[in-house]
């Protein structure tokens, strides 16, 4: 059975105080109200931005997180280590593909979130799968397209993740998670990424299974590509699947009006925007902005906003859950991966859409998660 948690980029927070936390406030009894024994392990996908993997660096630091994780029986299935900054309460929007692969600080920090990995108490995810750090679609896409330094930095990850399982006995991956408007943004485009990278001079074919993707099905349904074609379409390719992230993206209907997509406007994340055309052809914005929603009222399209999975919609505005068929469920349960929840917008979300708290919203989706996943 696939191991399936919550990513905790959802929790508000840069410090290790901060996320032990939120472990405690709502990750053990999120635990207990899912029925797990509390002498069973219970998975975790942590978010470590550079305050707390610089933490981790310090021998005393990272003794006592790893008491905490060891003491509550929380395992590790792998790291988000995509936004290296604060990540709540101020404007993130471009800024969260800061550094990106072109540049050495992202290796750095990347390298930190392995090495603290390696020494926290890891899921089981049986032999087919490795611990994973998921990480930028290599940059944000203003016209620069994969660079020397990307392909560089990249194939030097992989020979330090090589060195490191030999230290540690482990296995692992770097995930890559393509995301609407960046350098990796669809199956075409991550593709031909790897396909260049296979083909680099610095790159070793028994690197193959250390970088791999992170399947993020909010983002490939921004771009209305189906998530169980898409997630095929890579497993074709021979790329890694190291995780998925189930999510689902917010979907307006030509009975929307532009009142009805006001309560989505926020000044912290970037909210990539699709409207499709009466030909089936994509108008993309690079954010949901008070400019744009006139151009959107009345029309049918899909935004990079990430909505509960358990929220049904009103008829006016939806989401995309309806592409998670059942098909899609078996194929992720026949694959195995490790499977997230994804809602970190959820301090932004209208009131409207946090009726319930935070706890009681990530324990609805987790149990809808946990039952299509039995029930494929």
């Amino acid at each position: 059975m696939n191991p399936v948690t919550y990513c905790m980029n959802v929790h508000p927070g840069e410090s290790l105080d901060a996320i032990v936390k939120a472990l405690e406030d709502v990750t053990l009894p999120l635990r207990d109200a899912l029925g797990v024994d509390d002498e069973a392990d219970f998975p975790i996908g942590l978010r470590l931005g550079s305050e707390a993997a610089r933490a981790l660096r310090v021998p005393e630091s990272l003794r006592a997180f790893d008491a905490v994780l060891r003491r509550n029986h929380l395992a590790v299935i792998g790291v988000n280590g995509f936004p290296y900054g604060p990540f709540h309460g101020c404007p993130v929007k471009t800024d969260v593909y800061e550094p990106d692969w072109a540049n050495p600080h992202r290796a750095a920090y990347t390298r930190d979130l392995f090495y603290a990995l390696t020494r926290l108490p890891g899921a089981d995810l049986g032999n087919d799968h490795r611990l994973s750090v998921t990480t930028a679609p290599l940059a944000y896409d203003r016209g620069q397209g994969f660079t020397e330094p990307m392909f560089r930095n990249v194939c030097a990850m992989a020979l330090f993740l090589r060195k490191l399982e030999g230290f540690t006995g482990l296995r692992l991956c770097l995930a890559l998670e393509p995301e609407p408007d960046c350098l990796l943004q669809d199956v075409t485009t991550t593709v031909d990424f790897f396909e260049r990278l296979w083909q680099h001079p610095d790159w070793n074919p028994a690197y193959r299974d250390l970088i791999g993707v992170c399947f993020d099905a909010c983002h490939f349904a921004v771009a209305y590509e189906d998530p169980l074609n898409a997630l095929r379409s890579l497993v074709s390719a021979n790329i890694p699947i190291a995780r998925v992230q189930v999510s689902a993206a917010l979907e307006f209907t030509p009975y929307a009006t532009a009142r009805d997509l006001e309560p989505f406007l926020d000044d912290v994340y970037l909210h990539q925007t699709a409207r499709r055309e009466d030909d089936a052809t994509l108008t993309c914005f690079p954010d949901l902005t008070r400019e744009i929603l006139p151009e959107l009222a009345g029309r049918r399209g899909r935004i990079h906003y990430h909505v509960p999975l358990t929220w049904p919609g009103d008829g006016r505005l939806g989401s995309t859950r309806h592409a998670l068929t059942s098909a899609f469920w078996r194929y992720v349960r026949a694959g195995g991966w490790p499977v997230e929840v994804e809602t970190y917008a959820y301090f932004v979300y209208p009131d409207y859409l946090r009726t319930r708290t935070l706890s009681e919203s990530l324990l609805a989706d987790l149990n809808w998660v946990r039952a299509q996943l039995r029930n494929a």
